[in-house]
């Protein structure tokens, strides 16, 4: 289980100009402010040491269902970074498409998916070929994390 609300975005933009850190802003149909971000991470390395900035799909949002599915989502965003990816070459994750997942400490996991033209890199990228990929085994501690925590909402152990 995640938070979806890409039909809900309007805009964003995120920065990872300062490796190991994320930091930015979200637009949400549904709640006024702008939802703040301040994670621990990197993007892979299509888009790393660059800032994205990205646009919802929906011209026509229904305000009545955003304001329903994005009450409680926090206005403050820390925690981890999951994968955040354009789907440029060398296709880490996911080639093609834009997904933008992390691991919030009050919503947990969250994931929005875009078309490629919806994304705008600004600044100058690390070249791929000199980075890192992203640790499967980070992600995979992530993931659990956060099914762990899931597991006790439901009382499960």
């Amino acid at each position: 289980m995640a938070w979806r609300p890409t039909e809900f975005l309007i805009e964003g933009q995120l920065d990872n100009l300062q490796l190991g850190r994320v930091t930015g802003w979200m637009k949400f149909a549904g709640i006024k402010e702008k939802i703040v971000f301040n994670l621990k991470g990197d993007f892979h390395r299509d888009i790393r040491g660059a800032k994205i900035y990205f646009k919802g799909d929906n011209n026509s949002i229904d305000e009545t269902k955003a304001k329903l599915y994005m009450n409680g989502f926090s206005k403050n965003q820390t925690g981890d970074v999951g994968v955040i990816t354009a789907g440029f070459e060398p296709y880490d994750y996911v080639e093609g498409r834009v997904y933008i997942e992390w691991y919030g400490d009050k919503n947990g996991r969250v994931v929005l998916e875009l078309p490629q033209e919806n994304i705008k890199i600004i600044g100058t990228l690390i070249p791929w070929q000199k980075a890192e990929p992203v640790s499967r085994q980070q992600q995979a501690e992530n993931m659990a994390g956060f099914m762990q925590e899931v597991s006790k909402q439901f009382g499960l152990k």
